[in-house]
């Protein structure tokens, strides 16, 4: 269900597109927001719209805090919750675990000012992933083992991608079965599968996510846990370079899917100890057409001396895949599952 705040924001940017932008928008207070003892002031530059940092931790009962072990960072938060960012940098963390930004945080005279597409399609979801979009509860995981056949993947002396893809993803769908999901292989052996048809199989399901399966590969000594979702229209990434103009399919899942996505990656950072690579936005064509919330995870480098040994083993395949499952499972409990009580819920 969508919050009053995001719900205004949404409202107000809708009347920035039909009228003229100016610099600075009038100050707008909502119901919501004034019994945080705030208000929003938005701003434009570069063509988004911006929201002051300040205000956004007011909403969330954030206060400063000892930053973290990052320099030029600002850490802010209450009890078991922090957030820490800089200016000029996408790089934004939300208790010590990386995601990557739409738009960098930008710095306005005294203020540091964050994108309201991002606190509409990456912080809300994060912190409050109860207020997501109630998609029903979930049945069913389609795991997809990316690559096979004569796509190999990326190969290096110590494993080959599509093989660990497979088996990872095997070690995955006997725990998701034990715990009373049904599980459903986009591929059960090493033959070819399109990216077409691997989406074809997922949008079949209505009640089910999608979990797309891989393995990283670099000349250099690349190494670390990514996690990707799909880019928020109108932004763009290393990973989609076209700006994002049009709503994609994948799109109408974006709260679902950076939520399903913290879900499995903070539990295969801290069970693994791998490097945090980060929740990162990419326009991979599995994520695009897909109407299912999906991601795609990378469980390491197969190229890297230490971490491509590990990968091909299969006591830290089990780690993983108590990770991912674990994941799931607390995405289809808080996101995929929620009842009608639990969803009349109101934390601000």
């Amino acid at each position: 269900m969508m919050t009053n705040c995001v719900k205004c924001l949404l409202w107000l940017c809708c009347l920035l597109v039909l009228g003229p932008a100016p610099v600075m928008a009038q100050r707008v207070v909502s119901k919501t927001v004034a019994r945080t003892g705030g208000s929003w002031a938005l701003y434009r530059q570069g063509g988004a719209t911006y929201i002051k940092m300040d205000d956004l931790c007011r909403f969330y009962g954030f206060r400063a805090m000892k930053a973290v072990s990052r320099k030029g960072y600002k850490t802010y938060g209450a009890k078991n919750r922090y957030i820490s960012f800089r200016a000029g940098s996408k790089d934004f963390y939300v208790n010590n675990y990386r995601y990557m930004l739409s738009f960098p945080v930008i710095a306005s005279g005294n203020y540091l000012l964050i994108s309201t597409t991002d606190v509409k399609k990456l912080v809300d979801p994060v912190l409050r992933p109860r207020y997501s979009r109630d998609t029903g509860p979930v049945n069913t995981v389609v795991i997809d083992a990316g690559h096979g056949g004569h796509d190999a993947g990326a190969v290096s002396a110590y494993s080959c991608e599509k093989v660990v893809n497979l088996q990872l993803a095997q070690r995955l769908a006997t725990r998701l079965k034990k715990r009373g999901l049904r599980v459903v292989m986009t591929r059960r052996g090493d033959y070819f599968l399109t990216l077409r048809q691997r989406v074809e199989i997922a949008n079949k399901y209505p009640k089910c996510i999608f979990v797309s399966i891989h393995h990283n590969s670099a000349r250099t000594k690349g190494l670390g846990i990514e996690t990707f979702t799909l880019a928020p229209q109108g932004t763009t990434s290393p990973f989609a370079r076209k700006r994002l103009r049009t709503v994609l399919a994948g799109n109408h899942q974006d709260s679902e899917n950076i939520a399903l996505a913290t879900a499995i990656h903070s539990r295969a950072i801290k069970k693994t100890g791998a490097f945090d690579r980060g929740i990162k936005r990419a326009g991979f064509s599995v994520l695009c057409s897909i109407r299912r919330p999906a991601i795609l995870f990378e469980g390491g480098f197969v190229s890297h001396p230490k971490e491509g040994r590990k990968i091909a083993t299969a006591a830290y395949q089990d780690l993983l895949a108590d990770a991912l499952c674990e994941g799931i499972i607390s995405y289809c409990g808080v996101v995929g599952g929620r009842s009608k009580k639990l969803r009349k819920t109101r934390s601000l």
